[in-house]
């Protein structure tokens, strides 16, 4: 890494052009350019891939003939291996390099795409995610922990919201050009489009990035934590892919409160025993995921908001498809114009909130980020009695301005409460957070919808779908509202 001195004559506000030297790590003005551009580049190769591929599940179902339990795997294959990515994380940028931890997770992610796009079974596509989601489970947090070592903390927002642009914008265009791929092309092509695009980060990595080594080589990896959450994942993911089978006989069935009972049962002793094993790792010294971070109050709020946020993110994107397509009739086309019109303005509001939490903290920012996102999720609820396209595309909107304001913000006041070797850890244990309550939410929300539905059609109801979503919705909105006090407790001021 250069020693270079510090150029303080940049007054440029832009994170790409602005001096970071004050980070005290000794990059140049150039060195930090380059590092920025490589990681965004990084980053939009692993959301690009998801958000084109994901929805795509159906087209892997037919071209191999497999069932919805198989082609379900395509995702929970992605999204325990990324899992696991996460807790290997912060242990291996302890124990090796930057450098070469974030050039074996991107030659992983490639190999991932070859064997995707060769597979010739579905076992394959499946084997190909996980290669994937291993690597994207390290790419995330490595990236994030650069880009604060490499800022000071006047400029986390800033930076931060540019990488949310960045995520947002892949998110945005990866259904449109997932679905042109298909529709002109064949299914491995899904595969294959991110093939230069690693290959160019790789290239970009290897040349560009400096050699930063961590100072705590001699911390012990935790075998225990790690067998014990990987078997508690693995058996969720499992459980979970077995209830969306079971759901199809409705719980209006004769064994219908059987089955609620063991749900209830399963779900208790799930609960426990992640209990037990968070109280197991804040006992260690080297814990596989440092819980022990959520002692500190400014990021175990951001991390309250984040997890609701990320929630209502999600069931929205599962849920809107269902209402342009199946409830409205709509082509699949003017889902992706919504999705991608909401995408815009949350990136754009996003831009403008990253430059305002470096000057104002995040406490008002998240308030009413907060307020427009809980607001704007009963509008959609109260639409759905005669839903339009245009009106969709406006409350989409005013829901992205919330997303924009809400998420990002104060989870960058959230990582700039940490110690700045923390923060790979706190990315992870934040991105794993999200991902399994996330999980465990959307499914069990799609159970409700499912029996809501069978139970309103058995009654007579014409809307049966429209009507559960919106009790969904609703639920969604409430939560949001109960995470006002969490951006009450963030900082003021910056």
């Amino acid at each position: 890494m250069s020693n270079a001195p510090i150029n303080k004559a940049s007054t440029n506000e832009s994170p790409i052009n602005e001096a970071s030297n004050s980070s005290g790590n000794g990059f140049t003005d150039k060195q930090v350019q380059q590092v920025l551009l490589t990681l965004l580049l990084g980053g939009t190769v692993v959301s690009f891939s998801n958000s084109a591929l994901n929805p795509a599940i159906p087209v892997f179902m037919s071209a191999f003939d497999v069932d919805i339990v198989m082609g379900g795997w395509v995702l929970n294959a992605y999204v325990l291996a990324m899992s696991v990515g996460l807790m290997l994380s912060g242990y291996l940028n302890k124990k090796f390099p930057f450098k070469h931890v974030y050039l074996a997770a991107i030659f992983g992610f490639m190999l991932g795409s070859v064997i995707g796009m060769l597979a010739s079974s579905m076992s394959f596509v499946i084997i190909a995610r996980a290669i994937q989601g291993l690597s994207g489970g390290l790419i995330i947090p490595l990236s994030i922990g650069m880009l604060y070592q490499i800022y000071p903390q006047k400029q986390h927002g800033r930076v931060m919201a540019l990488w949310g642009i960045v995520i947002m914008m892949s998110l945005a265009f990866g259904p449109l050009v997932g679905a042109y791929l298909v529709e002109q092309f064949a299914w491995w092509t899904l595969f294959a489009i991110t093939l230069p695009l690693s290959a160019a980060v790789m290239a970009m990595v290897w040349w560009l990035i400096p050699d930063m080594r961590s100072h705590d080589k001699k911390s012990p990896f935790d075998t225990i934590g790690f067998i014990s959450l990987l078997i508690w994942l693995l058996t969720m993911m499992v459980w979970l892919s077995t209830l969306k089978v079971d759901f199809t006989g409705g719980l209006l069935s004769s064994d219908g409160l059987l089955k609620i009972a063991t749900l209830g049962l399963l779900s208790i002793g799930f609960l426990l025993s992640a209990m037990v094993w968070w109280a197991y790792e804040r006992r260690q010294k080297y814990p596989l995921l440092n819980v022990r971070l959520f002692n500190n109050k400014t990021y175990l709020h951001s991390n309250i908001i984040s997890i609701s946020q990320t929630v209502g993110l999600m069931l929205c994107l599962l849920l809107l498809p269902v209402v342009i397509q199946d409830v409205m009739g709509e082509s699949a086309l003017w889902t992706g114009i919504v999705l991608m019109v909401a995408t815009l303005v949350a990136s754009i509001t996003t831009h403008y909130a990253g430059k305002m939490v470096d000057k104002q903290g995040a406490r008002g920012i998240g308030i009413v980020g907060i307020a427009i996102s809980a607001l704007s999720t009963l509008m959609l609820a109260w639409c759905l009695y005669q839903p339009t396209l245009w009106l969709l595309m406006l409350i989409m909107s005013v829901r992205g301005i919330g997303v924009g304001l809400a998420y990002l913000p104060t989870t960058t006041v959230g990582f700039s409460s940490l110690p700045k070797d923390a923060v790979t850890e706190g990315a992870a244990l934040n991105n794993i957070s999200r991902r399994i309550i996330s999980t465990i939410f959307i499914t069990l929300s799609t159970l409700y919808i499912g029996s809501r539905s069978a139970q309103l059609l058995a009654a007579g109801s014409s809307d049966g779908m429209a009507s559960s979503i919106q009790e969904i919705l609703v639920v969604i909105a409430v939560i949001l509202l109960f995470t006002i006090p969490s951006a009450c407790k963030l900082p003021r001021s910056p």
